[in-house]
């Protein structure tokens, strides 16, 4: 395991931790200047399953990290988060990069009734299933299949390797806290994505582990 991989595990849960006990814009300063950067391995898997052609949604896009890289090779690119402070972010870097293919909107993922069913070419989700209270996961995860037949979803692999790396990952979550640690130790103990895409109707196509931690799984309705 690289170093950077460890720093991953330990920033990702720094970041979750300020964002629930301080709630204001320095968690989007810290995502974007701290994390954004060592999850560019996870943002090239996703960004691989991208076509020209594609209009793709990212539902819980963040700082926009992972859209404005999809960015560089589809024709549009939505990002939704209910995170005001996370949009103000993206939207900053689109500009600043003179992006004009994607748009951040300010929406909250559980409710995707404002776009039409098949809209989308893609819809993905980065590191925020295992956040989700598992109901709400399922219901977010069905909404995705019903406005894209595609999906995409990058989150932690439920089969751990043993060793330095999960037990590093299980104590960041731990720090984290709260719903947030309860809702990851439920996500593991379910199965991982794999079984949150069985009970919202879809199933794998193809999966890609990375660093034994991460996976990306392109799903499809059943």
């Amino acid at each position: 395991m690289r170093l950077s991989d460890l720093m991953t595990f330990f920033l990702l849960s720094l970041s979750a931790l300020i964002a629930c006990l301080m709630r204001f814009s320095l968690s989007g300063f810290i995502y974007r200047i701290f994390i954004d950067p060592l999850l560019s391995g996870l943002r090239k898997s996703v960004a691989e399953h991208v076509d020209p052609s594609y209009r793709v949604i990212d539902v819980a896009c963040g700082t926009g990290a992972l859209s404005l890289a999809m960015a560089e090779k589809a024709m549009y690119v939505t990002g939704i988060d209910l995170s005001e402070d996370m949009i103000i972010t993206a939207q900053r870097t689109a500009r600043r990069r003179g992006a004009t293919n994607v748009s951040f909107e300010l929406h909250d993922a559980s409710d995707l009734s404002p776009y039409r069913d098949g809209e989308f070419d893609l819809a993905v989700t980065s590191m925020a299933i295992h956040q989700f209270e598992a109901q709400l996961a399922i219901r977010i995860l069905a909404e995705m299949k019903r406005i894209s037949h595609r999906v995409i979803i990058a989150d932690y692999n439920h089969n751990m390797p043993t060793g330095l790396p999960a037990r590093i990952s299980w104590a960041m979550e731990r720090i984290a806290g709260g719903d947030h640690y309860r809702n990851f130790r439920i996500y593991i103990q379910n199965g991982g994505t794999p079984w949150f895409v069985k009970k919202a109707g879809m199933k794998i196509a193809s999966e890609t582990v990375r660093g034994g931690v991460f996976a990306v799984l392109k799903c499809e309705a059943i």
